[in-house]
C-alpha cells in the first residue's frame, strides 16, 4: 500500500514559541483518496519538533507497512533525513558529529521505531493539501489559544 503523509504548521524557523502542527494520512482505496488527519498542541515548542511529533503521529496510525511518501516544509527534518543523520546520531548514542548531545533525541528515536516497518522518503516542497491545511493549522492554533486564555 502507498501512502502519502502531509505535515503543515504554525512555526517557521527554529524560535520556541507556542504552536500548532496538523499530519494528513492519505491512502487511496481504488480511485477515491481516504484521509484521516490531527493536529499536535505544544507549548514553547519549535518547528521541529512540532513536526516530528506530527510524523510520529501520522505513522502511529499505520498499522501496515506501506510504502510513504511525507511532505514537509522542516529544512531540518529534510536535511537530517535525507542525509540520514537520525540513523548515525542512534549509532552514536544520540551524540551528533562534533560529539553534543542531539536536539529532541527521544523524538528522533520515537521517529525510527514508528518508520521501522515502513519504506518512507520525505520530501519538501508544494503538494495538493497545502493551502486547506495551512487555514487548518491556523484555525486550530487560535481555538487552542483561545482554550488557554
Amino acid at each position: 500500500m502507498n501512502v502519502r503523509i502531509f505535515v503543515e504548521t504554525t512555526w517557521k524557523g527554529p524560535a520556541k514559541r507556542d504552536g500548532v502542527a496538523m499530519w494528513m494520512v492519505e491512502c487511496m482505496r481504488g480511485d477515491e483518496p481516504i484521509t484521516r488527519q490531527g493536529f499536535v498542541h505544544l507549548e514553547n515548542g519549535t518547528e521541529a519538533q512540532g513536526n516530528l511529533m506530527a510524523i510520529i503521529n501520522a505513522f502511529h496510525i499505520l498499522k501496515k507497512s506501506c510504502s510513504a511518501s511525507v511532505f514537509t516544509q522542516c529544512e531540518h527534518i529534510l536535511n537530517t533525513t535525507q542525509n540520514h543523520w537520525h540513523i548515525q546520531w542512534q549509532k552514536n548514542d544520540w551524540h551528533n558529529a562534533k560529539g553534543k548531545p542531539v536536539k529532541n533525541a527521544e523524538l528522533w528515536e520515537m521517529f525510527i521505531e514508528k518508520a521501522r516497518p515502513h519504506s518512507y522518503s520525505i520530501q519538501g516542497g508544494h503538494h495538493d493539501y497545502k493551502g486547506i491545511m495551512e487555514i487548518e493549522v491556523r484555525k486550530e492554533f487560535d481555538r487552542w489559544k483561545e482554550k488557554t486564555e
